[in-house]
């Protein structure tokens, strides 16, 4: 028993540890390479940012595959942890956060194509600059619609994953009910951006999804499972 308890501390941790991975990368990504390479509302500047800071635009792109990578992971992970309490509802939760990890790697190829149609001459030599730069940013706008569309596979999987921790007697009630929240809020949040546009708005909605995962990975780093 005690083993078995054991590995389960262990393997809650673990879960914590990818689960803080995949946040600081995707922090990463957007902090250190969206906001400083593209101005939304300037197409020369973005097309000047993207020419100058190919290295960094680059590690954003691996920055997203690494999120990527990180959130298959801690599906997986909290799988070995939470399938005792249900598996099918376990499953469910893995089938959503491979279905999510597919979409957000297919997407990131419109992240890429911007630096291929601005820094690549031979095959687009037929384009003006200033075709160029419209054709990239329209990319670049695809990928936050993709990543958008994104989320709601990212709402959905945190769902039976609230579910599972609620009746769990080894995790606090309480992340399960954040988790539950952050579902409808998350896809709240892409109804906004697809039907009336607003950043604010959708920045308040992130909030929960901020409270729950934050607050969840650092109580699996630190106490991991209450093992009474």
């Amino acid at each position: 028993m005690e083993l078995v308890l054991g590995s389960n501390k262990k393997t809650a941790r673990m879960a914590g540890l990818v689960f803080l991975l995949m946040v600081v990368f995707g922090l990463a990504s957007e902090l250190f390479f969206r906001q400083r390479i593209f101005v939304v509302t300037d197409i020369v500047a973005t097309a000047n940012n993207v020419i100058s800071n190919t290295f960094l635009y680059r590690a954003g792109i691996l920055s997203d595959m690494l999120m990527t990578l990180c959130y298959l992971l801690t599906a997986l992970m909290l799988y070995k942890l939470l399938s005792p309490v249900n598996k099918s509802l376990a499953a469910t939760m893995v089938i959503l956060a491979t279905a999510g990890s597919v979409l957000l790697l297919i997407n990131i190829l419109n992240e890429l194509a911007p630096l291929y149609i601005l820094t690549e001459s031979d095959f687009m030599s037929s384009f003006s600059i200033g075709q160029k730069q419209a054709l990239a940013m329209f990319f670049y706008n695809l990928y936050l619609h993709g990543y958008m569309i994104g989320q709601i596979l990212f709402a959905l999987w945190v769902l039976p994953l609230g579910v599972l921790i609620y009746k769990s007697k080894f995790i606090p009630k309480a992340f399960g009910v954040l988790f539950v929240v952050e579902t409808f809020t998350g896809l709240l949040s892409v109804a906004v951006h697809f039907l009336v546009p607003n950043v604010t708005i959708e920045t308040i909605l992130m909030l929960p999804m901020m409270i729950a995962e934050f607050g969840f990975v650092f109580y699996l780093l630190i106490r991991g499972i209450n093992v009474k």
